[in-house]
């Protein structure tokens, strides 16, 4: 896999220039997300060692902010740029992190006992975190979406979490906050099925289903318009009347599920998926 961009046309209806590649070489480069000012990529790796890194979107000054043994994934820049959060097994089990650009500052700011927290996403003021907990306990469902007040100290939080689907079953993972702050788009969760894309205000706790294909979508700052994967492609969901049309593909390889928008809606980050094999020659005696 590696890292790279493209740039979404005028009313972002499709992609008008060739993927560029910004990081290079044999590690592998996922779950991307630009800085607010648009100068710096943050992006996961995987392997024998999962750690968090930065760079330059022009694939310049690659910097490890983490090097160690635990299991560090999913970042995301605060939407000042001061501050990166991420979950991470540090703390015995995955919880909610964030660092400074710059490695130093860890601290820990989720500490759940129903279970592990995936997939911190900042509201876009920077107050509130939503996050996913996959419960220890198969009992109470596959998982459920909360909302963290970083301005309060854990013992203070809610810890109410989102309304399910209609369906006991389903559960919505949040994954991007819309601009103006009033929704969270994610996908849909049965267990470990997948079932389509959501939409849940988190004030009128009213939540509704858009589709029943697709991951992973991430709000254009229309607030209506929702870039989403399914199937290695990516793809524009109208959130009011439902239409869906393709936006880009990496044929043959497949894009992979985490991407992330620039502000201006204008550059997609990426991943690309790469299947590489050796052919062997045994002698038979």
């Amino acid at each position: 896999e590696t890292g790279l961009s493209g740039s979404l046309g005028d009313g972002c209806r499709l992609v008008i220039s060739q993927p560029t590649a910004i990081t290079q070489g044999a590690r592998e480069a996922v779950q991307p997300h630009p800085s607010p000012d648009g100068q710096w990529l943050v992006f996961g790796s995987r392997g024998k060692q999962e750690d968090i890194s930065i760079i330059r979107t022009d694939g310049a000054e690659l910097r490890q902010l983490t090097d160690d043994i635990y299991l560090d994934r999913s970042p995301r820049w605060r939407p000042d740029g001061e501050k990166i959060a991420f979950y991470s097994s540090r703390s015995g089990k995955p919880e909610v992190w964030t660092v400074n650009p710059d490695g130093s500052g860890l601290q820990q700011l989720t500490y759940e006992d129903r279970g592990s927290v995936w997939f911190p996403v900042w509201s876009p003021d920077g107050t509130r975190l939503a996050y996913y907990v996959r419960y220890n306990d198969p009992r109470g469902g596959p998982g459920d979406s909360f909302i963290l007040d970083v301005r309060k100290p854990w013992k203070e939080q809610p810890h109410e979490p989102l309304p399910r689907l209609g369906d006991p079953a389903l559960t919505l993972l949040a994954w991007s906050w819309s601009p103006d702050g009033q929704k969270l788009a994610g996908h849909v969760r049965r267990i470990e099925i997948i079932s389509g894309i959501a939409v849940c205000s988190p004030d009128s706790r009213k939540c509704e289903r858009l589709l029943d294909y697709g991951i992973y979508p991430v709000w254009l700052s229309d607030n209506r318009r929702l870039l989403f994967s399914s199937e290695g492609r990516l793809s524009l969901l109208d959130s009011q009347t439902k239409k869906v049309h393709e936006v880009l593909s990496a044929a043959p390889h497949a894009i992979l599920s985490w991407f992330q928008l620039s502000r201006d809606d204008r550059m997609i980050y990426f991943s690309i998926g790469v299947t590489e094999a050796d052919v062997w020659l045994a002698t038979l005696q």
